[in-house]
């Protein structure tokens, strides 16, 4: 269950025209967890003046293919942003429950945490070839567990400092990304996570014209522990394809991005066998964005994931097959 992206994430790729925090928008996977996108702000002297506030909604779910909801998630977010010169300042209240729509009539909320989550984002510097920003936050988890003895609830913290760039390289073509390390504290081994953490995505974007972008990314989540114990270590690589199409059906445009992601190199450590485990994920994704009059835009997206399990029979179950949907409102003022 190691690690959140973005917000309003898991939805925006990158449209050939967004900063470099935004332009590298992590689905709604990432085992649940996106690392949160904040906008580098404007340096106009008159938008160092101005706030400039976005809070929205995202509900998202995940469901394994032949479970019913026996296997699934459902987790809702609500988030606030604001932005004013170089600074941003993101807040978020994130839920993630197992089992929930399965079992909720009967046993109400089984497996779940709730996740407390603040950053904040200086833009260090802004020139007419680059960017570079600087993020630092804190996440706090609160887990439960329903077993046959009752109920177990642990506390666990992550810090987080995660720099982000954006180099252009002409009108068209753009080299951008983000790299976060993540330190986790207390209850980390009940909670089956790693003390440290090192998740990025970067990649080349070109900007073909006004209604089509290309972006191949390398993406990077490796968690580990201090020390000999190797409880819950992992390595995921992937390849990650996005092509934004913007469309001007309506007053105001729509953006259709169609993504591929594909494992180059995933394994977990097998705790019970002493050994890692191999892993071929790939995902195909569509995303649709539409922003509408006074401020509000809506999102909504739909992926479908294989997973083949390395080193495990067929007829045991080796590949899994995964449907997550993601439905996004906000308010920009």
């Amino acid at each position: 269950m190691n690690q959140i992206k973005v917000l309003a994430s898991s939805l925006l790729v990158w449209a050939g025209t967004t900063c470099a925090q935004q332009a590298d928008a992590e689905h709604a996977d990432s085992k649940h967890d996106r690392p949160p996108r904040l906008a580098a702000p404007a340096t106009s002297p008159a938008a160092e003046k101005t706030w400039h506030i976005t809070t929205g909604l995202l509900i998202e779910t995940e469901n394994v293919e032949g479970q019913s909801d026996n296997k699934g998630f459902w987790e809702p977010t609500l988030y606030l942003e604001a932005a004013r010169g170089n600074w941003s300042i993101y807040g978020s209240f994130y839920q993630e429950n197992h089992n929930g729509a399965h079992y909720y009539g009967t046993q109400g909320r089984s497996d779940w945490f709730n996740q407390y989550e603040i950053n904040l984002r200086y833009l260090i510097a802004s020139h007419a070839v680059y960017d570079l920003g600087l993020m630092a936050g804190v996440r706090h988890y609160q887990w439960q567990y329903k077993q046959q003895d009752g109920i177990t609830r642990y506390q666990t913290q992550r810090y987080t400092v995660q720099p982000d760039w954006e180099i252009r390289l002409g009108d068209q073509s753009r080299f951008s990304g983000w790299l976060a390390l993540y330190q986790y504290i207390n209850h980390v081994r009940q909670n089956a996570l790693t003390d440290k953490e090192l998740e990025g995505e970067t990649g080349f974007g070109y900007q073909v014209n006004d209604l089509l972008s290309f972006k191949l990314n390398y993406y990077i989540d490796r968690g580990w522990n201090s020390g000999s114990d190797r409880l819950a270590e992992f390595s995921q690589q992937e390849l990650r394809l996005y092509m934004p199409l913007t469309l001007a059906l309506w007053h105001t445009p729509l953006t259709v991005t169609p993504y591929l992601r594909h494992s180059l190199d995933t394994d977990y450590y097998n705790v019970e066998q002493q050994r890692n485990d191999g892993e071929t994920d790939t995902r195909i994704g569509l995303l649709l964005e539409q922003t509408l009059p006074q401020g509000i835009a809506l999102s909504l997206e739909y992926a479908y994931e294989l997973q083949r399990h390395h080193g495990t029979a067929d007829d045991a179950g080796s590949n899994g097959k995964y449907h997550y949907t993601g439905v996004g409102l906000s308010y920009a003022f």
